[in-house]
């Protein structure tokens, strides 16, 4: 079988990136713009929207997400952080029925030189939907001891933990005393692997 040409070239992403974070000014960037508007920005969606179909197959909310919605912008918003640098060495997207900016569990994709992972989840839920997750947490029912199952199981181990900055004391309402206390205290839940440049590569060559 044929193998599929990936829309994006990792090379010359990879190549553009580093340049960026070494060169991080407006000068740079507009003086590579070419370079980012014909090989990287238009590949980097094609790609994000291969992986979302492919995602559809087994979370069929992606079916109807607009890959457009989850990408985030490569330049940083400096209006109220005038030390913040003016672009994101990084290319980034949260794929969910609500894009990057939806209250939705999704997809996350971080493609860096030497930083680049997947993570699969939820992030800073609204204080609704964490509340309801804690919750389920605390109540013991059969939602929470299949999710015991997930967690136990091996295969999940290297993706783990869940929330690398829980809280340091219980949240209100919820006892101090629990076996899934760590879950409880937790404000993020996602699973997370990362993946070597080589792997990429060697994948793309």
């Amino acid at each position: 079988m044929a193998k599929v040409k990936d829309p994006l070239d990792l090379q010359v992403a990879f190549r553009f990136l580093r340049g960026l974070k070494r060169n991080n000014d407006r000068t740079w960037f507009h003086a590579h713009r070419e370079a980012w508007d014909e090989h990287i920005r238009h590949g980097w969606e094609d790609m994000v929207t291969m992986l979302m179909l492919a995602g559809a197959q087994v979370d069929d909310r992606l079916a109807h997400a607009d890959p457009r919605a989850c990408l985030f912008r490569i330049a940083n918003d400096t209006r109220f952080h005038k030390q913040r640098d003016p672009y994101k060495p990084w290319l980034s997207a949260w794929m969910s029925p609500g894009g990057k900016n939806g209250a939705f569990a999704g997809y996350y994709i971080h493609l860096a030189p030497g930083a680049t992972h997947f993570s699969a989840g939820i992030y800073v839920p609204v204080k609704p939907a964490l509340h309801a997750l804690r919750s389920a947490f605390a109540e013991d029912g059969k939602d929470a001891r299949a999710f015991d199952r997930i967690l136990a199981a091996r295969v999940m181990q290297p993706y783990l933990p869940l929330d690398t900055e829980p809280l340091r004391v219980t949240p209100r309402g919820f006892p101090k005393q629990h076996r899934r206390l760590p879950l409880i205290r937790a404000r993020n839940y996602l699973v997370r692997r990362d993946v070597p440049d080589r792997e990429l590569l060697d994948r793309g060559a």
